[in-house]
């Protein structure tokens, strides 16, 4: 079950996630987030995608607990 859009319902869902965490994250300017959600959307490749999407949580991850930190 494919789609031209998605290519498939995992690549799809690994979008979908990456987005959400790219958009608007303070730890990327406006052009970065433009930037990665075009590479985001061109690529096809699932495993590349999950390796981001959890280094994209790392990071934001520690980002939290770093100024969580700061203001206690």
């Amino acid at each position: 079950m494919k789609s031209h859009v998605t290519g498939t319902p995992v690549l799809g869902e690994l979008r979908h996630a990456l987005t959400a965490l790219i958009i608007g994250n303070p730890l990327l300017s406006p052009q970065e987030q433009l930037l990665a959600n075009q590479q985001v959307h061109e690529c096809e490749d699932a495993g590349r995608l999950a390796l981001w999407l959890a280094n994209m949580m790392t990071a934001s991850g520690k980002c939290q607990r770093t100024s969580s930190s700061l203001t206690d």
